[in-house]
């Protein structure tokens, strides 16, 4: 009878040790771990950047970033989904928690925010030029806010249908003068951080698209001058600001590398160039990050 519970225990104690063996082996997943398929392209970004989520898995229903959610998008081109997330050049370096809520699992990661180290912009104007970007009269107010109705008109409906492809390209070939996120001061009073891209350029050199999509507005703005917004779906819109002349109309559907219009000044400019921005779920990221990087 001893020898029989001696035999017991330690075929018990074997047993243990080879299913210990085993998980040593072959780690066990968490439940669900397997199912998520949920990949981030990184896990710390400048600001101006983009956190990209490609996942497989279709039972995703809610992802929050800073109190914010997103949308998780159907890509064509491959049997997944895309989300995509910007980070402010307003947003203060730090830690941050992404969440991504599926069928049967909640999933946290950490995302450090790193600075974008801008650098300082200066510009000394005369006073008309001032009074359109710090309006005092009663006209040049009303101005400007039928021209922001008009701008969050052209990027309020965006195609649900990822209309770009590949990387985008460079709209103009000239010199940055004025890089993304540049805290901007005018006449020695800070105004605002630079939302895009100012490329120097002789008047009337070509302005392409930088990526496929459709024109939702081709308008002479106050502050902007001729300005052209194309929507590439998926709440990712690009402008093209200070024109000399536009040459698309809205609603036309444009391929990348079409020509919309030339270089100029007009609006609130000191000399040609380009203000090229991209704005993605209402914040302006980077445009060298669309032509450096893939999504």
């Amino acid at each position: 009878m001893i020898l029989l519970l001696v035999r017991r225990q330690f075929n018990l104690v074997l047993a243990l040790v080879i299913i210990l063996g085993l998980i040593t082996i072959f780690p066990i997943k968490a439940v669900g771990e397997r199912e998520k398929n949920i990949f981030l392209n990184n896990q710390q970004f400048k600001q101006g950047e983009l956190i990209i989520i490609r996942t497989e898995n279709q039972h995703i229903y809610r992802i929050n970033f800073n109190q914010k959610e997103y949308h998780l998008y159907k890509d064509n081109n491959t049997t997944g989904f895309l989300a995509l997330i910007p980070i402010s050049y307003w947003l203060k370096p730090g830690e941050y928690k992404l969440e991504i809520n599926g069928q049967n699992f909640n999933m946290l990661k950490d995302i450090k925010v790193l600075p974008g180290n801008f650098r300082k912009s200066y510009l000394d104007v005369d006073s008309e030029k001032e009074e359109i970007v710090r309006p005092q009269s009663k006209e040049t107010i009303e101005r400007k806010k039928r021209d922001n109705q008009l701008i969050n008109k052209a990027r309020k409906n965006s195609s649900s249908t990822r209309l770009w492809q590949g990387k985008f390209i460079w709209p103009v070939d000239g010199t940055i003068s004025t890089p993304f996120g540049a805290t901007r001061y005018i006449n020695n009073r800070l105004q605002n951080r630079h939302s895009g891209l100012d490329i120097a350029a002789s008047k009337e050199t070509a302005v392409k698209a930088a990526a496929s999509g459709i024109v939702e507005l081709a308008a002479e703005l106050l502050v902007t001058g001729n300005t052209i917004i194309i929507d590439h779906g998926w709440n990712i819109s690009s402008s093209y600001c200070h024109l000399d002349d536009i040459k698309v109309s809205v609603g036309q559907k444009i391929e990348k590398g079409d020509i919309i219009g030339s270089v100029g000044s007009s609006g609130f400019s000191t000399g040609p160039h380009l203000h090229w921005t991209v704005k993605v779920n209402g914040v302006f990221a980077n445009p060298e990050w669309f032509i450096n990087s893939l999504f």
